[in-house]
Order: C-alpha cells, then sequence, then structure tokens
C-alpha cells in the first residue's frame, strides 16, 4: 500500500482504537491517568479532576491561607533566611508559596491537630519539602519511565483488541531501563530549555514529539539516535501535525470538564499520539534500521476484513518483562516466635528500668517513664526484636551492624515521637539540649547507645534468652509467654479506653 499522509484515515483510526476496541484498554489508559494526577504529575485535565475529588470531600478547607500563613510567617523568622537579600524578593516568596502549593494535601492532614501544626511549623516545612522533592522525583523518574510503558501499550491496542496489561510493562527489562530513563531525561530536560524561548519550544515539542514512542518501540535507541530520527520523522509535516490537533480543539476543550478530561480526553490524547507516529513511520523515505518490530509495519486492527481481526495477537520481538518472585533476603527467623516472645518483654522491661534510673539520678524521683502502666516501654522491645529478625543476617559483620542498628532506631524513634506527639499532644522524651538533634525526637548519642545496644542484643542478650529459655519445659515455656502477651494486652487496652500513662516526669502536654 502507498504510503500518504491522510488526515481523515488518522481521525478514523483514532475514534475506532479510542472507543471500540473494549473497556479493558479504555480503563488501563484511565488508570494510568488518575496515577498520574494523584501524585500530581499530570496535564490540567487530571488535575482538575483530582482538585474537583477534594472539593466533594471537603479537603479544600478554608483553613488552608491560615495554615499557610503560619508556615510563611514561621520562614521569614529564621535568621539565616530572614537576613538573605533574595528573601525579600518577589522571586523568593514565590519560591515558598510554589512550595506549599506543590504538597497541600501535606499541609492538610497535619493542620488536623491545629496545636500540633502550630508548635511544629519546622517539621511540617519538612515534610512538605520531602513530598516537594518526591514529587519531582516521580515526575522525572517515575512517570517519564511510565509513559513510556503508557505509549507501548498504546501502540500495541492498534493492532490486536485485546492486549494484556502486562504489555505496559515490556520496555522494562533490566538491561533497558537505565537507558530509557536517560532518554527521557534527556528528552524533558531539553524541552524545558526550548521551551524558555517560548516559540522555540512550541517548534521543538513538535519536532522532538516522536521521542516517547521510538523508545516505546525500541528501548535501546540512544538519545541522539531518538532525537535524529524524530526530527526526520516530522520534517515537513509539523504544520500538519498542528492542524490534526487543531482538529480535535472541541473535544479537548473537554479538560475544562473533570470526569470527561480523564475518561475522554486522556484516551483521546494517547491514541492520538500513537497514530501520528505510525502515520509518520510509515514513510518510506526513513532509514528502517532504527524500527526493531516488524509487527508494528502491519495495518491497524480496527481496519483489517472481520476474518483478520479473530486471530491471534501479533508476536512481539519486544517480549514480556519476566516478573519472577524475589529470592527470600533472609532465611528463617533466627530464633523461634517464643524466643522473639521472651526478647521482646525483656528489651520492654530493659528499657523502662534504664528510664525509671535515669530519671531518679537526675531528678531525684520515681516515675514510671513507659507509655503503659506496667513495668515495660514496648518501644525498646520493638526495636530490639527488629534488629534481632532483621540484622541477625549481619552478625559477621560488627561494624555494618552497629551502624544498621542506629539508622534502624532512628526511624522508629523519630516514628513514635512524631506519633504521640501528633495524635495526642505528648511527648514522652525531648532531646533539645543534646548534640546532633533532630526536632528534639532523636540524637546522636541516643543513637549511639542504640547502635551498642543492638550489638549487646545480637550477640548476648538473645542467644542467652533463647538457651535458658530453650532449658524450660515446654507447657511452661508456652504458659509463661502467653500470660506475659495476656497482661500486656491488658495494659493495652486499658491504655486505649482510659489513657496512656501521664504525669511528672512521663507523657507531658504540649
Amino acid at each position: 500500500m502507498q504510503w500518504e499522509w491522510n488526515p481523515s484515515l488518522i481521525r478514523k483510526t483514532v475514534w475506532d482504537t479510542t472507543f471500540r476496541r473494549g473497556w479493558r484498554a479504555w480503563l488501563a489508559l484511565v488508570a494510568v491517568g488518575f496515577v498520574f494526577a494523584f501524585v500530581g504529575a499530570s496535564n490540567a485535565s487530571q488535575l482538575s479532576f483530582v482538585d474537583a475529588a477534594d472539593r466533594a470531600l471537603g479537603t479544600s478547607d478554608i483553613m488552608l491561607p491560615h495554615n499557610v500563613a503560619i508556615l510563611n510567617t514561621y520562614f521569614d523568622n529564621i535568621a539565616a533566611v530572614r537576613d538573605l537579600p533574595l528573601r525579600s524578593s518577589e522571586l523568593a516568596q514565590g519560591f515558598v508559596d510554589s512550595l506549599s502549593k506543590s504538597a497541600t494535601w501535606v499541609i492538610r492532614l497535619l493542620a488536623l491537630n491545629p496545636r500540633y501544626f502550630a508548635a511544629n511549623p519546622g517539621e511540617v516545612w519538612a515534610n512538605v519539602i520531602i513530598v516537594a522533592l518526591i514529587t519531582i522525583a516521580l515526575r522525572f523518574l517515575v512517570q517519564n519511565v511510565i509513559v513510556v510503558g503508557q505509549h507501548r501499550y498504546v501502540m500495541e491496542t492498534r493492532f490486536a483488541r485485546k492486549v494484556p496489561w502486562r504489555r505496559m510493562l515490556a520496555p522494562f527489562h533490566l538491561s533497558t531501563l537505565p537507558n530509557v530513563a536517560w532518554v527521557m531525561i534527556c528528552y524533558h530536560v531539553t524541552l524545558l530549555l526550548w521551551a524558555l524561548t517560548i516559540v522555540g519550544g512550541f517548534y521543538k515539542a513538535y519536532q522532538y514529539a516522536m521521542v516517547p514512542y521510538l523508545v516505546a518501540e525500541n528501548p535501546r535507541i540512544t538519545w541522539g539516535e531518538a532525537r535524529a530520527l524524530s526530527t526526520r520523522m516530522t520534517d515537513g509535516y509539523k504544520r500538519r501535525m498542528l492542524v490534526v490537533h487543531l482538529s480535535y480543539l472541541p473535544i479537548f476543550l473537554l479538560q475544562a470538564v473533570p470526569v470527561l478530561g480523564l475518561l475522554v480526553v486522556v484516551p483521546l490524547e494517547a491514541e492520538l499520539g500513537a497514530e501520528l507516529y505510525f502515520t509518520l513511520r510509515g514513510n518510506p523515505a526513513l532509514d528502517r534500521e532504527l524500527f526493531v518490530e516488524p509487527a508494528f509495519d502491519g495495518v491497524p486492527y480496527v481496519l483489517r476484513p472481520a476474518d483478520e481481526r479473530a486471530g491471534s495477537a501479533p508476536a512481539y520481538l519486544l517480549a514480556d518483562l519476566d516478573i519472577e518472585r524475589p529470592h527470600a533476603v533472609r532465611g528463617p527467623l533466627p530464633y523461634p516466635v517464643v524466643d522473639l516472645v521472651y526478647c521482646f518483654f525483656a528489651f520492654c522491661c530493659a528499657g523502662w528500668v534504664w528510664e525509671v534510673a535515669l530519671h531518679f539520678v537526675q531528678e531525684h524521683e520515681w516515675v514510671n517513664r513507659g507509655t503503659l502502666y506496667g513495668p515495660w516501654i514496648p518501644i525498646y522491645g520493638v526495636g530490639g526484636v527488629g534488629i534481632i529478625v532483621l540484622l541477625d543476617r549481619y552478625r559477621k559483620s560488627p561494624e555494618r551492624l552497629f551502624f544498621l542498628a542506629m539508622a534502624l532506631c532512628a526511624v522508629l524513634e523519630y516514628v513514635c515521637s512524631w506519633l504521640l506527639d501528633f495524635m495526642f499532644n505528648t511527648s514522652y522524651w525531648d532531646y533539645d539540649g543534646m548534640l546532633f538533634n533532630v526536632n528534639g525526637r532523636i540524637c546522636l548519642a541516643g543513637l549511639l547507645a542504640f547502635g551498642l545496644g543492638g550489638l549487646f542484643g545480637v550477640y548476648v542478650a538473645a542467644p542467652a534468652i533463647s538457651r535458658k529459655v530453650g532449658e524450660w519445659p515446654q507447657r511452661v515455656r508456652y504458659g509463661v509467654a502467653a500470660a506475659l502477651v495476656a497482661a500486656f494486652c491488658g495494659d493495652l487496652g486499658y491504655c486505649v479506653l482510659h489513657g496512656f500513662n501521664s504525669g511528672s516526669g512521663v507523657g507531658e502536654r504540649l
């Protein structure tokens, strides 16, 4: 069949592949679009859908401007920031505003506890920055790669009615994934730089429009090859591509309607881009070396005779990604579960004795320093058992075990402190006066102690407890463990109903 640029045929094929190929393929594109919208890395039609959902759920509350004002006031009062000449400019203020707007859901979530929000604006800012950085990473490292998989799926739906969703993963083999990510980063950075010239950005967007589709067909193609081939493919056709896009303008205006924008415009845009790629791909004047899928040289599924449509899906050179169950990182538990129960209570009680004795030495008063009423502090037990279960495999490397125990305890202690603060407005420990502390929740001295404790637990305490408990009769071993668990659960249940332990030197209200 002789190749030609036929806008009518393009529009017909786009319409058929978008709305007549089955609900599964349509739903797959909508689902991918919704995921992009949820992480805040998508086009206006999808983002408007999520914004509408926020309003329907009442999350866009009237307190948001007040909460942002609290964060801005805190930012203004930081001495190191206040003295910067740039800080007084509109550019800096715009940066602060854009940063807060990029993670408004974090602000809304943390503002559910107004007392916590007002008392910890610095920590709220840290969370906002972390979420903003994660969003950027999702956009440049994850979304860009997923877009290639989405394009691959759309391209294959042109040749078969029922395309498995797993075909979105076809370009992501271990040997090709780094190249896919690199090419897409180069593609977006190049377009971003050209966008600064306004007119140049519009021109280059059409000139390099075929790059994501070239990568979807040939994940081994380099950025230079993809850029050069896209340039040759679109040479002399950029204005015609624009005319085709303008012919869909009435439908694209549905982006202003949140639900229709996601359910109609997103699949239609995906199919239109793929059809433009296949139309330009058929130009016989192009060098065919980088077009590696012979199946893509065929006739679209929707244009084939009925008897040909009933055949099996084409065989692609780009095979399915083999998803295998990962090999177990560790073997069985280093100790029987009943031994770990005794380790948990041993560490809980040891932590309680340590906290009570330390407070007595410092304040000269006896105080139950635990969150519960019994002689145990759960965070010590959870941390100790966590080190044994997760890090026992590193017992041959004490240095590695030490630092990993520090890292594990840092996460555990910070999260527990934050939860107690956010949920109950209480503080059971405060390291504000300690050297190298993070918001008073963790400090270097404490983490060093936990690292040494982890070594003691793995090399001394756990083996000794297991050996001693193993000498008991089985009935006694399980009976005592059951009694300890029952007492602990009873204590925890009482705290849930009547409140956790608080008083002099413990559970300070914030």
